[in-house]
């Protein structure tokens, strides 16, 4: 090295030696990028081999320096041999210049842990010479996690809005249903009390004929003014009925047992020759219920189901604790119904029987939602009908 006879004279290195600080600072630099590189970073020659890899690598793979270097990538046991077809294709287009993609795998840790890795290769040059392969390994697997939770998320969401959206829909057509009924409720009161004069009239003009000519009517005369008499009686009973429909439910609630129900109930109605009644109603637990009301209730699917059972048959009634509730069922074998009757069974003025108004279970349904309860209907062609009525246990204080 040579300087000036000055002491504060620069110093001057020969071109040789500023050759050398330059490389070792570019190697120091490159070592530092190198290590300290977020991504993993593999060094291999054309036959795959591993020349030098970075500190994340070993962090990656759970392997450190010596398991790796000098060894073929594809044999470390980081990923399944059935891909490695794939990453030679790759690193090929690579080679050959062509675009590619980073291609997205599972490696398994030396400790068995796996992760998402995604692998973009490219080649390394020194001037017009081609001297190996660098592969930039990025770890997906929190992106992975992160877009699998995000997928999985979005498909609850579309599953509840679908859910949601199909609820509101239901809630709209039963708030429309339960409007138009209202309508239709209000209405019948109007028009009930309106026939209820007129029908009376013709009632009693009826019955001043039938007096007057009771001696001189001929019989096809008497049998006239009968079947005008039964019409305006069935005309009656329609009227009676619309104006229960429309009226308020008012409940006078005491304790008692589907048992007690049940047994006061057969008392009232005529079983049928062939048709046998099995009582499974239970004294426990008590109810809080309107007793006039809800026997009615009872009364009305007992006469239906033996109306369905068309000679022998069995109508089994049955009770049981089902949470804070008491389900009574009402099982027929008789001829069951069609999925287009059950849908409208509850419907006022659905009726399938001949002299039938279609109140009864319209009023059923109105009482026991009155009681905060719940009355459904299963039902097939063949093979029976089952009413079940399901009651709080507890009266609601709010109702009482």
């Amino acid at each position: 090295m040579s300087q000036h006879s000055d002491p504060g004279s620069l110093e001057y290195l020969p071109i040789e030696e500023i050759a050398e600080v330059a490389i070792t600072d570019s190697e120091e630099k490159y070592r530092t990028l190198w290590e300290k590189a977020s991504d993993g970073l593999v060094y291999l020659d054309w036959n795959g081999k591993v020349l030098d890899v970075n500190h994340r690598i070993l962090e990656l793979t759970g392997l450190n320096r010596e398991e790796i270097i000098g060894k073929p990538f594809y044999e470390l046991g980081l990923v399944d041999r059935k891909i490695v077809p794939k990453l030679l294709g790759r690193v090929k287009d690579t080679v050959q210049g062509k675009q590619t993609s980073g291609y997205q795998m599972t490696i398994r840790r030396k400790d068995g842990f796996e992760k998402q890795i995604e692998v973009n290769a490219s080649i390394v040059r020194i001037g017009r010479v081609h001297v190996g392969i660098l592969a930039v390994v990025r770890d997906i697997t929190k992106k992975k996690r992160m877009e699998k939770i995000l997928q999985e998320y979005s498909e609850r969401l579309e599953l509840t809005v679908e859910a949601r959206t199909k609820e509101l829909k239901e809630v709209h057509e039963r708030l429309l249903r339960a409007e138009r009924f209202a309508a239709i409720g209000e209405l019948s009161g109007m028009i009930g009390h309106d026939l209820r004069n007129p029908l009376t009239a013709i009632k009693n003009a009826i019955y001043y004929l039938k007096r007057k000519q009771a001696c001189s009517a001929d019989s096809r005369e008497k049998e006239m003014m009968d079947i005008v008499d039964k019409a305006v009686e069935h005309a009656n009973k329609i009227v009676g009925s619309l104006l229960e429909y429309s009226a308020e439910i008012r409940l006078e609630i005491e304790e008692c047992s589907p048992k007690e129900l049940l047994d006061y109930v057969l008392l009232m109605v005529q079983v049928p020759e062939g048709i046998r009644v099995a009582d499974r109603t239970l004294y426990e637990p008590t109810i809080w219920v309107d007793v006039n009301k809800m026997e009615r209730v009872f009364l009305n699917l007992i006469k239906n189901a033996f109306d369905a059972i068309p000679a022998k048959g069995t109508l089994e009634v049955r009770s049981k604790r089902v949470g804070e509730n008491v389900e009574i069922a009402f099982v027929d074998d008789g001829v069951g119904m069609s999925e287009q009757t059950l849908a409208k069974v509850f419907t006022p003025l659905f009726t399938t029987k001949a002299k039938g108004m279609g109140f009864g279970l319209a009023i059923c349904k109105r009482i026991v939602e009155a009681h905060g309860g719940k009355i459904r209907a299963a039902s097939s062609l063949g093979r029976g009908t089952t009413f079940t009525v399901t009651l709080p246990i507890e009266y609601p204080l709010c109702q009482l």
